[in-house]
């Protein structure tokens, strides 16, 4: 053990050295299930596996705050960097319980930052009276976050049911709420399907945003991935953009593809530190 974590230090040094040198710093994520992933493809620990990725230029990792793995996750020597989770602000309690829960796991751990990803709008339900409800619960995190030195992010999110699919209530929510920030999904919007433009929600939110996460889709089908460049998703000029606006917060790889997923790391590793030349 002693041995893979000296390992991960130098790893992780030796990349944030390489990243300084090619102009800003670019602080690259992945989410825990990449580090569970890449362990049983190579038949390692997760602390190896951490040890591989951070030689990949991986020095950060995304997580439910519920994942019964993130005691041993957080001693892997990769930075916990944000939690995302799904409060339930239309149920019976406006989501108290799971608020507590996010933000007590976000201090326990040292996580600067928390996702939300808010209820689902009920089928056939008033869309308008949900919002305000979910928004209400939201405003209430964010004042408990807030209050004890945490960010809170909401996404664009893929699934069509939610209201953060749409641009129009994620606008809402960014105005009705001004000290939410916004968490930037370069792919959610077209796997979404509705033809929404997140170059324009960048815009938008522009100052607000708190975490970015990259993933690309095919010209074909917008639910199926493709490695980071390749596909649909104007990725390129979503990192350019940010990187232009002085942006210098984590990226996180969100789907790796193809049999070695290690080595797609490594190469979209690259092609995000080539787009903030």
């Amino acid at each position: 053990m002693k041995k893979y974590m000296l390992s991960l230090l130098l790893a992780v040094a030796m990349a944030e050295c390489c990243i300084c040198k090619c102009g800003e710093p670019v602080k690259i994520s992945v989410f825990s299930g990449t580090v569970e992933r890449v362990a049983k493809a190579k038949g390692v620990s997760l602390s190896e596996s951490a040890a591989l990725l951070a030689e990949a230029g991986v020095i950060g990792f995304d997580s439910s705050y519920k994942d019964p793995k993130l005691p041993e996750l957080v001693k892997i020597g990769l930075k916990p960097i944000n939690f995302y989770g799904w409060p339930k602000f239309l149920g019976p309690d406006g989501g108290a319980k799971d608020s507590d829960e996010f933000v007590a796991a976000a201090v326990k751990y040292g996580v600067p930052r928390i996702m939300v990803i808010p209820d689902e709008f009920p089928k056939d339900g008033d869309q308008e009276a949900d919002y305000v409800r979910i928004s209400e619960g939201l405003r209430r995190l964010v004042a408990k976050a807030s209050a004890a030195g945490i960010a809170v992010t909401v996404e664009d999110y893929g699934g069509t049911g939610n209201p953060c699919s749409y641009t129009k209530y994620l606008k809402r929510f960014l105005t009705d709420i001004p000290e939410l920030g916004f968490a930037l999904d370069s792919g959610n919007l077209y796997y979404a399907g509705r033809g929404e433009d997140i170059l324009d929600m960048a815009r938008f939110a522009e100052g607000r945003i708190r975490h970015v996460h990259l993933k690309d889709q095919t010209k074909e089908d917008n639910r199926k991935y493709a490695t980071l460049g390749t596909g649909a998703v104007p990725n390129e000029a979503v990192v350019r953009h940010m990187h232009k606006s002085g942006y210098g917060g984590w990226y996180t790889l969100e789907n790796l593809v193809g049999d070695d997923i290690l080595a797609d790391v490594r190469r979209q590793v690259g092609v995000v530190r080539s787009w903030c030349k």
